[in-house]
């Protein structure tokens, strides 16, 4: 009940019909969906600190209500090394998001430490006009809309039905340790799975669509690193 509640109020909250990125994951983490540590930066010398108490390699996203879709509108970089690649690219994505979105409003620059290598899922919830919520897990990063490999099922489910999703996967042996990438704890992801559905199951009249993509996987250490949540917008009166 407590994580449904604080919840409820973080989507009163929202400024738009998209959360941005820092409030999905803060309602993702309401719910023990683990996800990436973050600073806000006001400017390019509050990112720079951001940047040296997080550690080196930092990404920098701008953190907007109004670009979703921050891949293209050219506002992440990754892996940035040093204080003067972070300067330059907060100026960088600023520019891009201007040009992206010239009214977009910019609420700062997003700063997280680099989550290191591993197998790349994507879990996500949307609502059926028929059945109601449901959620998905698949194999994420960039290969969600190239492998399109991904498993349904009703929300809730409950942890054995989480796993029986991860093995219909027609990628399920990526998990057990493919070549040289590292494995994936089926248990640790079952209970994301799990938690996905029951937040867009405790929440079907206000959540469209959750979008966790990707959740860095290896081993028991899985970290969402990116999140998307649209709410469900009331129906225009006829007349």
């Amino acid at each position: 009940p407590g994580a449904a509640e604080a919840v409820a109020a973080l989507l009163d909250r929202a400024a738009g019909p998209v959360l941005t990125e820092r409030e999905a994951k803060a309602v993702l983490a309401a719910y023990g969906i683990p996800v990436v540590t973050e600073t806000l930066a006001a400017d390019a010398d509050a990112a720079v600190a951001a940047a040296e108490a997080a550690g080196y390699p930092v990404v920098l996203k701008v953190e907007s209500p109004d670009l979703p879709h921050k891949t293209e509108a050219g506002v992440i970089r990754l892996d940035l090394r040093d204080a003067a690649a972070v300067r330059e690219a907060h100026a960088t994505i600023l520019a891009n998001a201007a040009r992206a979105a010239p009214q977009a409003r910019i609420n700062g620059v997003l700063v997280q430490p680099m989550v290191p290598a591993g197998i790349e899922m994507m879990v996500g919830a949307t609502r059926d006009p028929l059945f109601g919520p449901t959620v998905l897990v698949g194999l994420g990063g960039i290969l969600v809309e190239l492998l399109r490999d991904s498993a349904l099922a009703l929300a809730p489910v409950g942890r054995e039905e989480a796993l029986d999703m991860l093995g219909r996967l027609k990628g399920a042996k990526l998990l057990d340790g493919f070549r040289n990438l590292p494995s994936v704890d089926r248990d640790t992801l079952a209970g994301i799975v799990q938690r996905v559905s029951e937040l867009a199951a405790d929440h079907a009249g206000r959540i469209a669509e959750i979008d966790v993509n990707p959740v860095i996987c290896a081993g028991t250490r899985q970290v969402a690193v990116d999140a998307l949540i649209a709410l469900r917008q009331p129906l225009a009166p006829h007349g």
